[in-house]
């Protein structure tokens, strides 16, 4: 059993393991289909107002880039940082995109390692391109929601693109304390972590030649893991294409395992990279190293978590690793 309270080395938050209390791990929840008739995706109305371009080609496509009919922002020119009172305020400039992938029924978990290598590089394009449109952006958030508890609202398998004009707390607490981290010790923590993490190796899930998959020691999250490229860059963009299949094959065997031990579990993977803009002097390759979140929705936070901002983890990352490595595919 493990009572431990945890501290990030990164961005310095505590978290609180307490492994007696895996009976409070939150049960498969099935997620309800949605027929193609009443399925927004499906709308050729939508798909004909919205699209932005369809990859690979109109005809063959494999999936379709469109804008939010809801967006959370909304494209418009750039603004400055404005003060209400005491308060920093910022108008909510950017632009809030979907891939929407063509088969209706096919779940990220029915996706070939082909198929994931085709997510890949359409997160790539797009990405370079919005980095382009706007002097605006600072920030670009590629995510994918899978499942109701996890956020996913339509059942059509789908990712998302965000870009902010400001940074997160969680990107700046990542940023900045893997450049605080650089300041005082030379070296960069995740790299530092990374080789840590391969030297111990209980917290491995899996490694090709050129990425590994581990479960960190301060995991935050029952089954959480992370997805490093072995070479240390800042900026996931920049991932030469023919690296781009080694990525694939991490997310595509992590999420098969996941799929076995977890029973199809709501998971949010999201792609955790360097600012566009950087208002640092040293640049982020030096001391920055992109890499890829998964988390499955197996607990819900209650009072504690919510008053101390700690989180209480109930599974040993050793033990989550191990039943995720033995999974056979």
């Amino acid at each position: 059993m493990l009572n431990e309270f945890r501290q990030n080395l990164v961005s310095g938050e505590w978290v609180l393991f307490a492994t007696g209390r895996t009976h409070s791990l939150r049960k498969h929840e099935e997620n309800k289909y949605q027929p193609k008739e009443s399925c927004p995706f499906e709308d050729s109305n939508i798909s004909q107002q919205y699209t932005i371009w369809k990859y690979p080609d109109k005809d063959n496509w494999f999936a379709t880039l469109i804008k939010n009919k809801y967006p959370a922002v909304v494209r418009n020119l750039c603004a400055e940082e404005k003060q209400f009172g005491p308060f920093k305020t910022f108008d909510a400039i950017g632009d809030h995109e979907v891939i929407v992938y063509r088969d209706h029924d096919k779940s990220i978990f029915d996706f070939s390692i082909k198929d994931m290598e085709e997510v890949v590089k359409i997160y790539k394009r797009r990405f370079n391109e919005l980095a382009k449109e706007s002097e605006c952006t600072k920030y670009i958030m590629i995510f994918h929601n899978n499942g109701i508890s996890a956020g996913a609202s339509i059942f059509h398998s789908h990712s998302q693109i965000i870009t902010t004009p400001i940074l997160s707390p969680d990107i700046s607490r990542s940023i900045y304390g893997s450049y605080q981290y650089y300041q005082k010790n030379k070296k960069r923590v995740y790299t530092e972590l990374l080789e840590w993490e391969l030297k111990e190796k209980t917290r491995i899930v899996y490694e090709n030649e050129h990425f590994v998959v581990f479960c960190p020691y301060v995991s935050k999250y029952p089954y959480e893991v992370r997805v490093f490229s072995k070479e240390s860059h800042a900026h996931f963009n920049q991932l030469v294409d023919n690296l781009d299949v080694f990525y694939a094959d991490a997310i595509y065997t992590t999420l098969q395992k996941m799929k076995i031990v977890l029973d199809f579990p709501s998971f949010n993977m999201f792609i955790h990279t360097a600012p566009i803009i950087n208002d640092l002097e040293v640049h982020t390759h030096d001391f920055y190293h992109w890499h890829t979140e998964i988390v499955p929705h197996l607990k819900i936070d209650a009072g504690f978590e919510l008053g101390t901002g700690i989180e209480i983890n109930i599974m040993d990352p050793d033990e989550s690793a191990e039943a995720l490595r033995n999974a056979k595919i």
